[in-house]
């Protein structure tokens, strides 16, 4: 069969985000690549949970990830609103700017895996 290797498309990521001790209902999360290496990613953050499946733009390394809690209904494409930052729309993000704008967050994407990335936000 043309195009079957057998391989995987690359490693799947996932995990949950809590802000204050709760399932964040909705958001966006993305991941930067450190270095020269990789490409960025954004996906949504629906009741606490998010996935990037395999073959979904990110490969093995270590990323920056940035959290924002989007608007109920907004219908924002996550890797255009990831895009906005601060300049982005008049909403009133409560996830403090080292989640976000000067994110402090980081994880190592491996190959093996497994990729299950917990996030316990604080809002100070």
């Amino acid at each position: 069969m043309v195009g079957c290797s057998g391989k995987s498309k690359g490693p799947e990521v996932s995990g949950t985000v809590q802000f204050d001790g709760k399932p964040l209902s909705q958001g966006l999360i993305h991941f930067e690549p450190e270095g020269s290496q990789g490409r960025s990613a954004a996906r949504v953050i629906t009741d606490g949970k998010y996935a990037f499946p395999p073959g979904d733009n990110l490969t093995p390394g270590t990323y920056k990830v940035s959290i924002r809690m989007t608007e109920p209904d907004s219908g924002q494409d996550a890797d255009a609103a990831m895009k906005e930052g601060v300049n982005g729309s008049s909403f009133k993000n409560p996830i403090p700017a080292n989640y976000n704008d000067r994110s402090e967050l980081k994880v190592e994407v491996t190959a093996e895996g497994p990729n299950d990335f917990p996030f316990d936000l604080k809002a100070k």
